[in-house]
């Protein structure tokens, strides 16, 4: 699917899907005012037509950002940072509207606080309310559960850098790599001429660089 997604993308396709998911979209989003349900109604439209177009706009959200988050943001940065804001995302879906009626109820309605004041407490105060409960959470499952290690998703068919060089260095901390390196280096130190410039060799003994590889194989051997 990635490699197909990055072949489209450099295909004359790309500017057309671009263009279509705009148009899909203008189409699943109603912005009508007629057959409308109440503030904890979903999908927000009573009739079934609305309903449709509108939880086919939410997908295609979905999709997109997905997409160009995973693109545009697929590294961590901070670690410390990634664990609470990324591993967050879903705990802050289910508990928002708890920490807002809580914040309402306990402080803006009380204190009859104005609509300015009150969308900043409201939004920074359940933004905060959230990470000093999540830590906990995250503190204790840590202790029971040991943090895996994650993988860049590789988005374009092919492996970060990263993970090459990872991997080369592996192969080249296998035994089998280093008895090569010794072998490699004691057969240089028992040669009678030792170490040889190979660009100069050449001019200097009237050997070819053909007759001074079958004496290194040999030497080797």
């Amino acid at each position: 699917m990635l490699k197909k997604r990055g072949e489209m993308a450099d295909s004359p396709i790309a500017p057309i899907a671009f263009v279509g998911g705009l148009l899909v979209y203008s189409i699943t989003s109603p912005t009508v005012y007629s057959n409308m349900g109440h503030l904890f109604f979903y999908p927000l439209y009573s009739s079934y037509g609305l309903q449709c177009l509108y939880t086919t706009g939410t997908w295609l959200w979905v999709y997109s950002i997905i997409w160009i988050v995973a693109k545009c943001c697929n590294d961590k940065f901070n670690p410390t940072f990634y664990k609470f804001f990324c591993g967050a995302s879903l705990y802050a879906y289910l508990s928002h509207y708890f920490f807002i009626l809580v914040i309402s109820v306990l402080v803006i309605r009380p204190y009859k606080i104005t609509f300015i004041p009150a969308l900043f407490i409201m939004l920074f105060g359940t933004f905060a309310a959230i990470i000093v409960t999540y830590a906990p959470l995250v503190f204790l499952y840590e202790l029971f559960v040991p943090e895996k290690e994650t993988k860049k998703m590789e988005i374009d068919g092919d492996k970060p850098v990263e993970e090459e060089l990872e991997a080369e260095d592996e192969m080249l901390e296998t035994p089998e790599a280093d008895a090569a390196a010794r072998a490699k280096a004691e057969a240089i130190e028992k040669g009678s001429q030792g170490a040889r410039d190979l660009e100069n060799f050449d001019g200097e003994s009237g050997i070819s660089g053909e007759q001074m590889m079958q004496d290194d194989d040999l030497i080797s051997q």
